[in-house]
């Protein structure tokens, strides 16, 4: 299985739980809530952007 694969499976479980996970954050590092929220939704955003796009079909191209 790629590591793309395995992303959106992963973020598969967060989707509808970003709030609880970006608190989690917040407690357990410098990170702001505001913050990680952030960056949920920008890794999100990237791997919905490559979903068409596998690991394995970037070293075939």
């Amino acid at each position: 299985m790629g590591v793309m694969n395995k992303l959106r499976q992963l973020l598969g479980l967060v989707e509808g739980h970003e709030e609880k996970i970006a608190k989690q954050i917040s407690k357990r590092t410098s990170v702001s809530e505001k913050q990680a929220k952030e960056g949920i939704k920008k890794v999100q955003e990237v791997v919905n952007e490559d979903s068409s796009t596998t690991v394995e079909d970037q070293n075939h191209s």
